[in-house]
């Protein structure tokens, strides 16, 4: 079952505004942005809870990354099954809310392992945006314009990246200047825990935007796809899925470990405050990520409408050959500006690779199991690269380097070795769809 065309190639689905479509992009964006800010705040705080809790980069990198990251996919594969069958719109409304609450809650833990629970319960609340969220976009968009709304959509992530480092670098001073601050039912709390619970409630208000969104029909003679369904359906495009899958999964290694690490490594090896490295890394991500969100999106849906049916993966290749060095070479620059500089490109071609590769996903799947496939394409991306990246870095800093202050020499080799990786496997994706009639 195919996406049904449209006849003009800039409009929406039928039955809704161009404007009114565009709305729904910019509030999944927004939440997709809450969901990074709330995911990567603890990037910030990576000193005051390792002094707190006394535990190691190692341990640190298993509550930003693993604790979080395999409960939101094992989580997403059955919200997707959810997400074909029942409302989009309410599911990710029930998610926004409860990862908020987790994030908030993350405040009042006094162990290392309650702040472990908090954080699994964040990524079982997130694991309901992106696949109801690619789904809802494949309903609202024609093939030709699905590129730069899942592109905008996932500019989200480094958006919130820049603001969880922006707000949260500014949150952090004024929080610190504060002490300790008796609130309703959560006690007193001061310090980085105090952050984690007003970066926690900020986001709710994004529930409430949920609910002006209209859930988008679905296609004639809809009925949700079984398990078994989508394991045929994957199993007979492995060559399309699988690849695309493994070589975007390979680049978020080095996206997930700069934006994880990167804080600590300007406190580390620059010697610059909490605020400042906030500052500099916020504005980074948020420039970068953004201009690679349209370029990315808006490159792809110009080529394909020229007739280029590659256009999506031959972005996508070329974004991974963009990401090979920029993240190898930031940690040798003598001064943290220079760092951003370089790792400006690491948050450019990594966010135009977003747009692309999900909506090559949503093209190449029948709506009835839309969802579920967008849900697989997370676990490719976040398990991979939300558990491997930031967990590399720290094992090999605490393991390999055995000194904290080699931070920025453990994050350039796990870049150097996973970038080749990830573009080598794009290519051959693109070579396989080129050998497919």
């Amino acid at each position: 079952m195919s996406i049904t065309p449209v006849s003009a190639p800039n409009a929406p689905q039928p039955g809704f505004s161009p404007a009114y479509a565009w709305f729904v992009v910019a509030v999944l964006a927004l939440a997709n942005c809450v969901s990074f800010i709330d995911r990567l705040i603890l990037s910030l705080l990576v000193q005051p809870i390792k002094a707190d809790l006394g535990i190691s980069d190692t341990q640190f990198s298993l509550l930003a990354g693993a604790a979080f990251a395999i409960f939101y996919c094992g989580m997403g594969l059955v919200i997707a099954r959810w997400a074909d069958r029942y409302s989009r719109k309410w599911i990710i409304t029930c998610g926004v809310s409860l990862w908020c609450l987790m994030t908030a809650l993350s405040g009042t833990a006094r162990s290392y392992g309650q702040l472990f629970l908090y954080r699994i319960g964040v990524g079982v609340g997130e694991a309901t945006l992106s696949p109801s969220a690619y789904s809802l976009l494949a309903g609202y968009f024609p093939p030709q314009r699905l590129a730069l709304a899942i592109g905008i959509f996932s500019a989200g992530v480094t958006g919130g990246t820049g603001l969880a480092f922006l707000l949260g670098g500014a949150t952090i001073g004024w929080v610190m200047g504060q002490g300790t601050i008796d609130l309703p039912l959560l006690g007193a709390l001061s310090g980085w825990r105090l952050v984690l619970v007003i970066v926690g409630l900020l986001g709710l208000p994004v529930a409430l935007l949920m609910l002006l969104v209209r859930e988008p029909p679905r296609e004639p003679g809809f009925a949700p796809a079984s398990t078994v369904e989508v394991w045929q359906h994957f199993r007979g495009r492995l060559g399309s899925y699988g690849l695309v899958f493994l070589g975007y999964g390979t680049t978020a290694i080095t996206a997930f470990s700069v934006m994880t690490w990167t804080p600590a490594l300007y406190q580390r090896q620059y010697g610059a405050s909490i605020t400042e490295a906030a500052a500099v890394i916020g504005t980074v991500a948020l420039v970068g990520g953004l201009l690679g969100a349209f370029a990315g999106g808006a490159l792809a849906d110009r080529l394909e409408a020229q007739g280029d049916r590659h256009a999506k993966l031959r972005v996508l290749y070329g974004c991974g050959l963009g990401l090979l060095l920029p993240s190898v070479i930031a940690p040798f620059m003598p001064t943290m500006h220079g760092h951003a500089a370089v790792i400006f490109f690491t948050f450019f071609f990594g966010t135009a690779a977003t747009g692309p590769g999900g909506a090559y996903v949503q093209s190449i799947t029948p709506d009835r199991m839309r969802a579920q496939m967008g849900a697989a394409y997370q676990l490719s991306l976040t398990l991979v690269g939300a558990t491997v990246g930031p967990f590399a870095v720290g094992f090999v800093t605490d393991f390999v380097f055995r000194d904290e202050q080699r931070l920025g020499h453990s994050m350039a080799l796990v870049s150097a070795i996973a970038n080749p990786i990830a573009a080598l496997v794009l290519w051959f994706a693109l070579r396989a769809a080129r050998a497919r009639p």
